[in-house]
């Protein structure tokens, strides 16, 4: 009997994770649910703890490679929650499904600055929390000032932003789900700050593939390098490398583009052999920003 039987219509069995991911590549998850409430979240989650069945958070996909089926229940936090904002003075209150967008565009109108060159990062921000989305200048943990949390447990514990630890690309916000977080920003000009987002959107889409399916960033920055990690795959020469469907981006080498053919294994070992070739040649180890996923996840 299926753990989730009172959960009907939001659980499927078996669902294939390539339709809700951006690689749109890999197996199955064993169970797979799409939340239309905070309570159906608390309670699928301690539905999940009382099987003893591990529990994976997916949002937009950006940053998910799935190898194989993957065991356990996936939770979609997407449209299907509501996606609450809230302004008020110089902070924002945001539901952790949001998309990272919205929450930028928001505070850009609202003449609330700090945030605005995070446009154009995929995901919502629960995963930009997670993994402390940033630029060379600035990361959203900087602006946060308390999450409320689910643990794997199924409670709820809110945070205050200095009991936490943000580093490059990472955070102590890794042990549950956000719910919800509330940021701080500083007031400035709306226009000007809209000017300034413009600008990091069409840098960004300038280096980023268009129309094609792929992850985001799919290594981190070398801490001690002094470079970014695409600009060590192409001095590697390994733009338009290809394995299988598998290809580095000759727009962005810390891309990768799945064509139709591609597997997921094309994936994962295209990423084996730039870590190869880096380190062989320049002795940096690069480390993976993308989440993979496998029957051991």
């Amino acid at each position: 009997m299926s753990p989730f039987k009172d959960f009907q219509p939001i659980i499927q069995e078996k669902e294939p994770l390539a339709m809700h991911t951006w690689m749109q590549l890999g197996g199955n998850a064993e169970f797979f649910a799409e939340p239309e409430s905070g309570e159906e979240l608390v309670a699928l989650f301690q539905a999940a703890k009382k099987a003893e069945l591990p529990i994976h958070i997916l949002g937009g996909g950006s940053n998910v490679l799935v190898l194989a089926d993957v065991p356990g229940l996936v939770i979609h936090v997407g449209d299907n929650l509501p996606p609450n904002i809230t302004v008020e003075g110089n902070r924002i209150r945001v539901c952790g499904n949001l998309p990272l967008s919205k929450l930028v565009t928001t505070a850009v109108r609202s003449g609330l600055g700090g945030i605005e060159e995070l446009i154009g990062i995929p995901g919502t921000v629960g995963g930009a929390l997670h993994g402390n989305a940033g630029t060379n200048s600035t990361d959203i943990g900087q602006l946060l000032k308390s999450a409320r949390i689910l643990k794997q447990d199924g409670t709820e514990e809110t945070r205050q932003g200095e009991d936490l630890v943000f580093g490059y690309r990472q955070s102590s916000l890794d042990d549950g789900l956000i719910l919800e977080a509330e940021f701080e920003f500083h007031e400035e000009n709306s226009q000007e700050l809209a000017h300034r987002m413009q600008k990091q959107w069409i840098i960004r889409k300038a280096m980023q593939p268009m129309g094609h399916q792929c992850a985001g960033r799919i290594f981190r920055n070398p801490a001690d390098s002094g470079s970014a990690a695409s600009e060590i795959i192409d001095l590697a020469g390994l733009k338009g490398t290809r394995i299988g469907g598998a290809v580095v981006c000759e727009r962005h080498a810390n891309f990768i583009l799945t064509e139709p053919e591609c597997t997921s294994s094309d994936v994962l070992r295209l990423i084996h052999l730039i870590q190869e070739e880096v380190f062989k040649r320049f002795g940096i180890e690069l480390e993976t920003e993308i989440e993979i996923w496998d029957s051991e996840t």
